[in-house]
């Protein structure tokens, strides 16, 4: 929940230097196309996970390898 936080409370420019903190290099490009779809996060995620086709959409923007770290992050946080 804490990447989707910075989404919604940080500029472009901060969210890509978050993110390369925690070895996900996302470009400007990439989160001005994330930016809306963390608007549609829940916070009943943490419970029920975060639905595939969610996964999918971000998946598309980001691509698979970041997609893979930004989980595993996720995951260990």
């Amino acid at each position: 929940m804490e990447f989707i936080e910075q989404f919604l409370s940080k500029s472009d420019k901060e969210i890509v230097k978050f993110s390369r903190e925690y070895g996900i290099d996302l470009t400007l490009e990439e989160v001005k196309r994330l930016r809306p779809l963390s608007e549609r996060a829940s916070i009943t995620w943490l419970i029920t996970g975060i639905p595939n086709s969610f996964l999918k959409e971000v998946e598309s923007i980001i691509g698979k390898k970041k997609l893979k770290k930004l989980l595993k992050y996720m995951e260990n946080y």
